[in-house]
C-alpha cells in the first residue's frame, strides 16, 4: 500500500501479519453486539484472633468500604480519556459480528494504526490520543477534540471497513466507506449510534486484499478529517 511504503515498511508488515493470521481463522455469523464483562476479584480470606486479641480489647469495629461497581458493558466501551482540546481521539474499532472479535483483535488494531498514519498525514501536527481496546465511544459530553472511530464488519474471508469521523464534542457521525461498498441510507448517524444502522453491505473485499485496497478511498477520508477539524 503506498501510505504503509511512504511511513516505513513497519506497519505494511504488522497489518500483513494481521491479515495472514485471520485469513485461515474460523468466522461465524451473529448479531452486533458488545462483549461480556470480566467478573469480579475475590475477597481475601479471614484470619483467626492471636494471643493479643484474647487479652486486651480490640479496636472499634468499623463499617467496611462499599464494594466498588462493576462497569456495565456501555461503560466499557467509553473513552477514559475525553481526548486534547484541538487534537485527535483515535479510537479502538467497532468489530461485527460480536462472536469474531476474538480472532481479529490483530486485524482491528493493524487497521487504527492505520488511520493514525493517515490522521498525522492529514491533519499534521494534532496531537493523537490513541484509545486502547474496549474503548470505541466518546464519552457522553464528547471527546474535546476530533474523533476517529472504525468498524470492521467480516464474513467468511471477506471484510469491510468503513470509518467513522466526528466533530469535537456530542456530534453525529460521519460514515466513510474505506474497505468494501455498502448502499448508506444515510451518510452521518448520531452520536453514539450504531453505523451499521444505517448501511446494507453490497460487497466485501477479500481481507487478504486490503493492504491493496485502502488506497481508493484515502481522499474520502482525508476529506472527512478535514472538515471535523475546521
Amino acid at each position: 500500500m503506498r501510505t504503509s511504503i511512504r511511513n516505513g515498511l513497519s506497519l505494511s508488515a504488522a497489518l500483513a501479519m494481521a491479515l495472514a493470521l485471520v485469513h485461515c481463522a474460523p468466522v461465524t455469523s451473529g448479531q452486533p453486539g458488545p462483549g461480556a464483562p470480566g467478573g469480579p476479584g475475590g475477597s481475601a480470606p479471614a484470619t483467626g484472633p492471636t494471643l493479643a486479641a484474647t487479652t486486651a480489647p480490640g479496636p472499634a469495629a468499623t463499617t467496611p468500604p462499599p464494594a466498588p461497581t462493576a462497569e456495565t458493558l456501555e461503560e466499557r466501551h467509553v473513552s477514559k480519556s475525553p481526548g486534547v482540546l484541538g487534537g485527535v481521539t483515535i479510537l479502538w474499532p467497532r468489530i461485527i459480528p460480536r462472536d469474531i472479535v476474538d480472532e481479529n483483535r490483530g486485524l482491528a488494531a493493524a487497521l487504527q494504526q492505520q488511520m493514525k498514519l493517515m490522521v498525522e498525514k492529514h491533519l499534521p501536527g494534532r496531537a493523537i490520543d490513541f484509545r486502547p481496546e474496549p474503548e470505541r465511544v466518546c464519552p457522553k459530553a464528547g471527546c474535546t477534540g476530533v474523533s476517529v472511530g472504525l468498524l470492521l464488519s467480516r464474513q467468511g474471508q471477506g471484510c469491510l471497513v468503513l470509518a467513522l469521523v466526528s466533530r469535537p464534542g456530542a456530534s453525529p457521525t460521519r460514515i466513510v466507506p474505506w474497505v468494501g461498498k455498502v448502499q448508506l441510507r444515510a451518510d452521518t448517524v448520531g452520536f453514539r449510534e450504531w453505523p451499521e444502522s444505517q448501511i446494507t453491505v453490497a460487497d466485501y473485499i477479500p481481507c487478504s486484499s486490503l493492504l491493496t485496497t485502502m488506497d481508493a478511498q484515502e481522499a474520502a477520508i482525508a476529506a472527512a478529517l478535514k472538515a471535523a477539524a475546521q
